[in-house]
């Protein structure tokens, strides 16, 4: 059994650098163009199962992926994006300036604090266990759209890390990462934040890598 997961294609806001958060960025062209050549991708995989967050960048990334593989969507809100609270839509270097400052402030480490009306990333983590108990019980291979922040906790999840180890991956949008299940319940990582299936679209729309 696999599990394909796929970040979702680019918006505007990742282009600027802005967080996003639960705030409803749809694709820009790009965007389209990149989960279009993902559902390609995916195409063969013989997926039978498409999970996405309710969030229009994720559903918009993940419709044609379910088209390809001609399996239903299912949406769910536990696979949002981590939300910002009062800092979303600020530019990154903002938010790690602020953060920064925080962690000095109240002596906690990063994934502990919560900003105004936000999340911290310990809420993720302990948001997504439902769902990731969920994909260690299934038989089926399926496709997870969703989010950098939430698939980098998840991924930390089935691979039995922890909050720390999420920190350490990052996914550029529309890429694509894969784990098996072990006879054992284990998971292993086959394919991790793999783009050649957008060199292509880059080129036509002259993106450099």
């Amino acid at each position: 059994m696999r599990v394909f997961l796929v970040r979702h294609g680019q918006t505007e806001w990742n282009a600027s650098g802005r967080a996003q958060g639960h705030s409803d960025v749809g694709l820009d062209e790009i965007g389209h163009a990149q989960s279009l050549a993902a559902a390609h991708r995916l195409a063969s995989t013989g997926a039978q199962r498409v999970y996405t967050s309710d969030l229009q960048r994720s559903v918009h990334t993940a419709n044609p992926i379910a088209e390809a593989l001609g399996v239903p969507l299912t949406v769910r809100d536990d696979l949002r994006e981590r939300t910002f609270g009062t800092l979303e839509g600020a530019h990154y270097t903002e938010i790690r300036a602020w953060f920064a400052a925080e962690c000095r402030a109240r002596n906690l480490m990063e994934h502990e604090i919560r900003p105004d009306g936000g999340e911290s990333l310990r809420d993720v983590w302990h948001r997504l266990a439902k769902f990731q108990k969920s994909l260690d019980k299934i038989r089926d291979s399926a496709v997870v759209v969703s989010h950098g922040g939430t698939l980098g906790l998840l991924l930390a999840r089935l691979l039995r890390g922890s909050v720390q180890t999420a920190r350490g991956f990052r996914f550029e949008n529309a890429s694509v990462t894969e784990v098996i299940r072990r006879p054992d319940g284990t998971w292993q990582l086959l394919r991790y934040a793999d783009t050649s299936h957008l060199h292509e679209v880059h080129d036509d729309l002259g993106i450099k890598a």
